[in-house]
This record gives C-alpha cells, structure tokens and sequence, in this order.
C-alpha cells in the first residue's frame, strides 16, 4: 500500500466515523505508546431502535475524542454506553478514567468532551439515548458515570446480547422499538443500583420509573402518583422542588417522545394524530398540538411529512474495511 493509499483509507474511516457519531475525530496514538504500522481504519454498523441508536464498531489502534468544538454538533444531549467486545479501551471524560476489558462497560455525557484510547485492534458495541430516557436522577447517573460495570455483572451480558443481535439482524419496524426500550430498561437497571448518597434518590429512582411505566394511563397525575407511592401530594412535591424536573415533567417529557417516535415510525402510518395522542394521555387535540408545537417547534403533521423519508430507511450500514 503506498502512501496515498494509506492516506485514503485513514480519510475514509474519519468521514464515516465523523457521519456515524457527530463528528467524533480519530486520531493516531501519541508517539511512544504503540507501534502502528498501516492507516487509522475500521468498520461501524448502525441500527436505529426508537430513542436508542446501536452501533458494532473496531478498528485499529487509535483514539477518539470529542472535542469542544464538535459538541454543538451532538443531537439532543444523548448519553453514550460503551460495551467492550474486543482488546482494551481507555475512556476518559473530566477528572474521571475507565479501563474497559471485554464485557465491561462504561457511560458516558456526548454532550461534554471526552477520549477514548484503543492501544490495539477493538471492538465495541454502542448505544446512545437521551438524557432523559434514564429512569434515574442527575446525581445518580453521574455517579454511575464514574464506576461503570465489569463483565462479572451478569446484566452487562443482557444489555450486550440485545444490542448486538440488533446490530447483526435488520429488526422490523414495530420490534425496534420494543427492543431500544428494553436496552433503556437494562441500563436504567444498571444505574439504578449504583450507591445511593441521598436517601431520597432511591425514592425519586422508583417514582420515575413508575411514571413511565403507566404513562399511558389517561388518569395518572400528581395525587394519583403520590397515593401510589405512600406520599401526600405535598410530600411529592417538596421531594422533585430541588430537581431539574418534576415527576410530572417527567411524565409529559416522556409522553412527548413517545408519541413523537410513533409518530415517525412507519408501524404507525395507520394510525390517526390524534388517536396516537390519546394513546398517551393527550385526550385534547388543540392542546396536544400546542404542546407538541412548545416542545418540538414543529406541528405533529409536518413531524409526519418530514419524517416519513427518514423513517423508511430505519437501517443503514457504514463500513470502511480494516
């Protein structure tokens, strides 16, 4: 291979793996760490399950890094979970570092720079979710962001089977979806159970994963949530006053997103606006509107038309050969 080969092929592999993860860079290792001999390549597949994207990705000896300067290019402030399949990875974000051997894994904010350092051939699976999709405070998740999970956890097993049987077969439209949410259900597993500071966390932790679980129930509210939980509606609502978002927030933010992805997926294409709505608890057509309008800044109709192309191709595969 002669050098303008090389340079190809390194080009090639930093475009796609740019496109795949907003522009993610990938550098040669810093002399002195590894002997590399050949160009920076790899190879990334991609399967899109409602709120979760699933990647498989290897390549050689490299880092990755997102840099300050591409963070404005990162969609919707998605976490990243990174599952090691293949040789040692390095990941370091802030003041905290993870070494991930196979079957680890690590999480970590896209939002905020951060490296990863593959000393030899790897291979990974990925996925990213919003931040919100995460039945879990602010505080637990960034505590689970500095531990991560070792292979002896046998959930991280689950978590990689399901992403990479997702990777390797062409789900159908409708099982994609279920199959993203059961990935977000195993995280939020995972980080559920790290250490716990504030007693209250715990509390929060369950109240949040209730709302979700009977968000399509068109009567959940903030006294029908407390009484569930043993707790006054006032308790309730001194429990989220300190948090980003209060447990109803919760529920209309995931409400939204449901419906928007149903919206955008083609197992749907039969069904009205308004009747995907009230499936989740919209039973007022003009006020949905309104409030998917504040939320997304499109209407649910023009969502569907833009969407629709978008959504038919559902699969894509990227690949630039080791």
């Amino acid at each position: 291979m002669t050098h303008g080969d090389s340079g190809d092929v390194s080009e090639r592999w930093r475009t796609a793996l740019a496109a795949a993860f907003a522009g993610l860079q990938s550098e040669r290792l810093p002399p002195g760490l590894h002997v590399v001999s050949g160009p920076l390549a790899g190879a990334i597949e991609h399967a899109s399950l409602g709120r979760v994207d699933a990647f498989r990705v290897g390549g050689t000896p490299q880092v990755v890094r997102r840099t300050r300067r591409s963070l404005a290019d990162v969609p919707d402030d998605p976490f990243k979970v990174c599952i090691q399949r293949r040789g040692q990875s390095v990941v370091r974000q802030g003041d905290t570092e993870l070494v991930l051997a196979p079957g680890d894994i690590a999480i970590y904010d896209t939002s905020r720079p951060y490296e990863l350092r593959f000393d030899e051939g790897w291979e990974c699976l990925a996925m990213t979710l919003p931040r919100r999709a995460l039945a879990a405070s602010d505080a637990v998740i960034e505590r689970s962001m500095s531990r991560g999970w070792t292979s002896l956890d046998g959930r991280t097993g689950v978590l990689g089977h399901l992403l990479g049987s997702a990777v390797r077969e062409v789900p159908q439209a409708g099982g994609a979806a279920h199959l993203g949410e059961a990935a977000i259900q195993l995280l939020s597993c995972l980080v559920g159970g790290v250490d716990q500071g504030d007693p209250g966390e715990a509390l929060r932790t369950r109240i949040i994963a209730y709302v979700e679980a009977h968000a399509s129930d068109p009567d959940l509210g903030h006294d029908a949530v407390a009484a569930a939980h043993g707790l006054s509606p006032r308790s309730l609502h001194r429990l989220f006053e300190d948090q980003p978002r209060s447990a109803m927030a919760h529920l209309r933010e995931f409400r939204l997103l449901a419906i928007r992805d149903a919206l955008l997926d083609p197992a749907y294409a039969s069904y009205s606006t308004a009747a995907i709505a009230a499936r989740w608890g919209f039973l007022d057509p003009s006020h949905f509107a309104r409030t998917f309008r504040a939320r997304f800044g499109i209407t649910p109709g023009a969502l569907r038309r833009e969407g629709g192309a978008e959504s038919q191709r559902g699969w894509r595969s990227m690949a630039t050969q080791v």
